[in-house]
């Protein structure tokens, strides 16, 4: 984006303590369902896991009689249903941890306050990031819907803290945005690759 839209864009967080550009508005629901489902999909995958250990069979080609699989086979198929469960619920843990609930512009418009909540869903957790390293491969604004944010197929919006980042925090379109095209302009940009 332009330098000249990007200082406007941060003008008005001058001189202000805290400015708050995203609220989920829903964080009194707060996400205290996670880790029951993370807990029942391990349940799930561990009566999977322990079902192919103790019930597994081969038929026998020549007699045609079924009888127990090895026991490698067996532990081979038990292992992936475990690591499936643990996939499965560490991932729904994982979503819930990177949803932010606030965000807010602090410093000035220097730096940014994310909260995002806990995996018991149940509270949330604060990290401060530079404003100058965020940002975000998808635009915010695309003038559907209430606040202009509304987009098809997608109800989220991910932003990344910095480069290093591997995991982008989401953003809940249906949230309360204070100025989704001053989003893009602060935030949108291609990634340039870094020099060696």
């Amino acid at each position: 984006m332009d330098n000249v839209q990007k200082r406007k864009a941060l003008a008005q967080f001058k001189d202000k303590a805290a400015v708050t550009v995203f609220d989920r508005q829903s964080s009194r629901t707060h996400f205290g369902w996670g880790p029951w489902v993370a807990g029942g999909q391990m349940l799930m995958w561990i009566n999977f896991a322990d079902f192919y250990w103790r019930y597994s069979m081969d038929k026998d080609e020549e007699s045609g009689e079924l009888h127990l699989s090895p026991a490698w086979k067996r532990a081979c198929t038990a292992g992936i249903a475990l690591v499936a469960g643990v996939a499965v619920g560490g991932g729904v843990l994982h979503y819930i941890s990177r949803s932010v609930a606030r965000m807010q512009v602090i410093d000035g418009g220097q730096m940014v306050r994310l909260e995002t909540y806990r995996i018991s869903g149940r509270s949330t957790k604060t990290k401060v990031v530079p404003i100058a390293g965020m940002f975000s491969r998808d635009r915010l604004y695309t003038g559907e819907g209430p606040q202009g944010v509304t987009k098809a197929k997608s109800s989220q919006y991910s932003i990344y803290a910095s480069r290093q980042s591997h995991y982008a925090y989401i953003l809940s379109r249906s949230g309360s945005f204070k100025d989704p095209k001053a989003f893009d302009i602060l935030f949108h940009r291609a990634i340039v690759p870094d020099k060696k």
